[in-house]
């Protein structure tokens, strides 16, 4: 690896790097072109995603509610605004009808990205956006990759015993990209997405899950107010998990949802994925 990357990622591996410091960081990868893994692309162009697995098992929902999952796989990281952008490139991509089949409409081009920077995580999407571009993957890799249900994603999230941020159950100034100077716990507000993965590797779900504090709200599969509706064709509000950079970290819990539009795009939304089989 080049010296350069080395002591980039040792910047991110300390404590002592500041939420201000691991911005520049991600951004200075993101113009040498950043080497980790499940940030970027393969050598054939498609996005390379590193999967984080989610053990079969019952865990803590909600305010309480017991539930179970069987074993999944879900992204170590949102889809990225480099990864996004091999969708919209590809030949047989963004452009193409089939992969908008059965929904409310085909878009006609995709939204902005407000942070262009290819480690960023890609927002200015909407749930068809998400869609579309789990569909075109699937047929790529051979496999079916959907967005998560709001169970999945809270349980890669929280793991199994109700804590209330990935890492425990309170909050830990610097451990995500997140509004701390509304909140009166530090004078830190980035105003900004940060590359994927850069907070400590302490501020990982049980299962290795980084980002799911902040940055970005993320597009799960199923209706806000029905959240038992995963079917593609409802036109119900979809809900999003994980809250934003530009929200307190009261907002940004584990259990903490919003709906939405499956039409609406904006700066604070964005998605992972997880595998099916």
């Amino acid at each position: 690896m080049n010296p350069a990357f080395g002591r980039l990622l040792e910047r991110l591996a300390s404590l002592y790097t500041t939420p201000s410091e691991r911005l520049e960081v991600g951004r200075t990868l993101a113009q040498m072109g950043d080497p980790r893994p499940g940030v970027g692309l393969r050598a054939d162009g498609l996005p390379d995603l590193v999967w984080s697995e989610v053990p079969d098992g019952v865990f803590v929902y909600q305010n309480g509610e017991t539930r179970h999952l069987p074993t999944f796989a879900i992204s170590q990281y949102p889809i990225t605004f480099g990864q996004f952008q091999a969708f919209i490139d590809a030949s047989d991509g963004f452009a193409q009808a089939q992969w908008w089949a059965g929904l409310p409409r085909q878009e006609k081009k995709p939204g902005d990205q407000t942070f262009a920077f290819s480690n960023h995580p890609r927002e200015g999407v909407n749930w068809l956006d998400a869609v579309a571009f789990c569909r075109w993957l699937s047929a790529r890799l051979g496999f079916e990759i959907r967005l998560p249900t709001e169970p999945e994603w809270e349980k890669a999230a929280r793991g199994e015993d109700g804590r209330l941020y990935p890492w425990g159950h309170e909050y830990v100034s610097g451990y995500a990209n997140v509004d701390e100077r509304s909140a009166r716990i530090s004078a830190y507000a980035l105003e900004s997405t940060t590359a994927v993965g850069v907070f400590p590797a302490s501020s990982a779900s049980p299962y290795g899950v980084m980002d799911m504090c902040g940055n970005v709200w993320e597009w799960c599969l199923n209706e806000f107010a029905q959240p038992q509706q995963t079917g593609l064709e409802g036109s119900g509000e979809r809900a999003l998990r994980g809250g934003a950079y530009f929200f307190e970290p009261s907002q940004a819990r584990t259990t903490s949802r919003i709906g939405a539009s499956a039409r609406m795009r904006y700066e604070r939304y964005g998605f992972r994925v997880v595998r099916v089989g």
